[in-house]
């Protein structure tokens, strides 16, 4: 009988051993199959995290700084206000350069300008107009005038005449009986004169050239005006090669 109670107490014993094994073998065989698809669901969103940290690094970005450019408007070239009135063809940008004949600074940029004239952009229009910021400089501007009705193309080249003869021949052009003399030596006769001074296309370029002068704001010569918005000269510009920049800059950006 003890024998009997011996066998079933060890039986019994076994059996709870082999269950509490089992329980425990299952518990980790559970562990170890979810575990693995944890660690790759943290994975997956490290990977996520990592694809989008490059865009919002992206559109937090400061914008690049826009370059710097080494002509200061109000010390290089300065804004005219109110805007002038300009008579530039449709889609044109209208530079002119305001002069004077009896000025020895503009007759030194002469060259400059000739050759602007000759080469510059096919959407700028450029021309030069005397200024008339006193009396005697509206004689010298009757001159120019008179020079340009009377060789419309240019092909005498009288605007360099005429600035040759006032600043190398030491010649004085101010009165009307001297201009006249100038012009009859150059091969015009006294008629040819007297029209072009009567003519329409005399007094209207006159009539430009006043408001020009006057709504210009310039106070000496040379000053360019470019597009009736900005004015400058070699001297705010510092020197004909800047002053040559300065009118590109402008002009690229009236253009836009």
């Amino acid at each position: 009988m003890n024998k009997k109670l011996k066998l079933i107490s060890t039986a019994f014993t076994a059996l709870l051993f082999i269950t509490a094994c089992g329980s425990a073998s299952s518990d980790a065989k559970k562990v170890e199959v979810k575990q693995p698809e944890k660690t790759v669901e943290k994975a997956e969103e490290i990977k996520v995290a990592e694809a989008k940290a490059p865009e919002e690094v992206a559109k937090k970005a400061p914008p690049a700084p826009t370059p710097k450019s080494e002509f200061v408007e109000g010390v290089h070239y300065f804004n005219i206000f109110p805007e002038m009135q300009t008579n530039a063809t449709a889609g044109k940008v209208e530079v002119i350069e305001l002069m004077w004949l009896g000025c020895p600074h503009c007759y030194t940029l002469e060259p400059t300008m000739l050759k602007y004239k000759k080469d510059h952009p096919a959407y700028v229009e450029f021309q030069q107009v005397p200024a008339m910021l006193n009396p005697s400089w509206a004689k010298d501007a009757d001159t120019y005038y008179l020079a340009e009705v009377l060789d419309p193309k240019g092909e005498k080249d009288l605007i360099t005449k005429i600035f040759q003869a006032i600043h190398e021949q030491k010649r004085r052009l101010r009165n009307p009986s001297a201009v006249n003399r100038f012009f009859v030596q150059l091969g015009y006769s006294e008629d040819e004169i007297a029209k072009a001074k009567e003519s329409m296309l005399f007094r209207i370029k006159i009539k430009r050239a006043q408001e020009i002068s006057a709504s210009s704001q310039a106070q000496s010569v040379p000053t360019i005006i470019i597009n009736g918005k900005y004015r400058t000269s070699p001297y705010t510009a510092g020197g004909e090669e800047k002053l040559m920049k300065i009118i590109d800059m402008l002009t690229r950006k009236e253009k836009k």
